[in-house]
């Protein structure tokens, strides 16, 4: 028994030496396998940021990054059923969203924003980059002059950095960061956007205490505010699972649709265009902001937006080219001077005249009044600099303007009285704008001409 006993002891020994002369292997191994689960780990981060750049669509790098919370409701499954009640919306979406929603994932995914915020154009603009709402907010992002101006958006008689793609995203974002930091919440950011964010802080505080955790739901919103929230949502949801709704997303090339060249001389637009070997309607599409067939350089360069492959052909035509680059320069209108007067002298159409400065040929112009006109036709390049000669050029953006004119091009479904309403003008004034024609055709152009006061007061942000 005593011998037994010793034996059981011996193994035991034995059993717990084995034991703590494996320990330090075993722990070392432990150490090695959580260090190879941490390598693992961080190479499934590095392929998960790099995972972005290797997808094929578009799409599906946008819907790696929503991360926005769900909202239920009527609103939003009301507007999941009106966008996908006929796939041709859809497909208009996509359309209309490719030429810029590269650009703004990319500006969104480096500022560390849901990507959810890259689809705000569709329901603020429907992407169209010379949108104009009623409350004269303009661009892809919807800026009114007011809030452009705080976001460094300058608008003048040239041009308006609210339709200029890049300055106007850069803007958008920043304003939504600053918007996301006072509220801490996208929902409330959104909202925000479209409401003011002084209107949507008094609500707050006045309704529920100044506690931003309150319920989405709970808050004392406007409809439309509510409704452009729940719109967002919805075309989330869409996007997210396009099948679930019976709807097809055509595949957008995850790569640059665009890319920035830098111009240091005044150039026509249409000399630009064809420069790069464009129709005009596609450079005016990524360089939406000029309101005059000029491009002007002032201090700095201008950047334009040229698609990927029609940048070396841009550069190279540019530097071969040995003509003047601008065919119209800065006039002074003289006593009793009429748009008839100035189309014979210089020997232009008084309607193409007319509409190069936004005006109808039926306008009187007063003596003083700043327009364009063509330039003679024997000068040459080295005369560009006369272009900017014109005493009137360096102050033509200070001038006090009686009017700012648009043009509004003839939708389907257009009447005289729905144009006169979306832009707050009298029905009857419209017509004596544009030769007092009742009939409307697809296509036409039609001079708006907004009262200067109206178009600077400040008005709340809407779609």
């Amino acid at each position: 028994m005593l011998k037994i006993k010793k034996i059981q002891i011996l193994m035991l020994s034995i059993a717990v030496s084995s034991v703590l002369l494996l320990l330090p292997y075993q722990v070392e191994a432990a150490s090695t396998a959580q260090t190879k689960k941490n390598t693992y780990a961080a190479k499934g981060r590095i392929a998960s940021a790099n995972r972005n750049n290797n997808v094929g669509d578009l799409w599906t790098r946008v819907r790696s990054g929503f991360s926005m919370s769900e909202l239920q409701g009527h609103e939003v499954r009301q507007n999941e059923n009106g966008y996908t009640r006929h796939q041709k919306f859809i497909d208009h979406m996509v359309e209309q969203s490719r030429r810029y929603l590269f650009h703004i994932v990319e500006e969104v995914e480096r500022r560390k924003m849901p990507t959810e915020i890259a689809l705000l154009p569709i329901i603020e603009s429907a992407f169209n980059p010379v949108a104009y709402s009623h409350r004269h907010a303009s661009g892809l992002w919807q800026f009114v002059p007011s809030t452009g101006r705080a976001y460094g958006l300058e608008q003048n008689w040239w041009h308006d950095d609210r339709r200029d793609v890049i300055a106007a995203t850069n803007a958008a974002l920043d304003y939504l960061q600053k918007l996301y930091r006072m509220f801490g919440d996208w929902k409330l950011t959104v909202a925000a956007y479209n409401w003011g964010e002084g209107a949507l802080k008094r609500s707050i505080d006045e309704n529920h205490g100044g506690d931003l955790k309150v319920s989405f739901h709970d808050l004392q919103l406007p409809t439309e505010t509510k409704n452009h929230v729940a719109k967002l949502i919805a075309i989330r949801n869409i996007i997210a699972n396009p099948s679930q709704y019976g709807v097809k997303l055509k595949p957008l090339p995850n790569r640059p649709y665009f890319k920035q060249v830098k111009i240091t001389q005044h150039m026509d637009v249409k000399l630009a265009a064809e420069l790069a070997d464009l129709p005009e309607h596609e450079f005016n599409a990524l360089n939406p902001a000029y309101h005059r067939p000029v491009i002007r350089i002032k201090d700095k360069p201008r950047t334009l937006l040229l698609p990927v492959g029609s940048v070396k052909t841009f550069e190279v035509n540019l530097e071969n080219y040995d003509k003047s680059l601008v065919s119209w320069r800065v006039y002074r209108v003289k006593e009793n001077e009429t748009l008839d007067d100035l189309s014979i002298k210089y020997r232009v159409d008084v309607a193409a005249l007319a509409e190069v400065n936004g005006l109808s040929e039926y306008d009187t112009i007063e003596e003083g009044q700043t327009l364009l006109v063509p330039r003679k036709r024997n000068r040459n390049n080295n005369d560009d600099r006369l272009f900017v000669a014109q005493p009137t050029f360096s102050e033509l953006h200070m001038q006090p303007v009686k009017v700012s004119p648009i043009i509004h091009i003839v939708q389907k479904g257009d009447t005289l009285y729905d144009i006169a309403k979306r832009y707050s003008v009298d029905v009857r004034e419209l017509k004596s704008w544009n030769g007092n024609k009742e009939r409307l055709a697809i296509g036409q152009k039609l001079i708006v001409r907004l009262a200067d006061s109206n178009r600077n007061r400040s008005v709340t942000k809407s779609s």
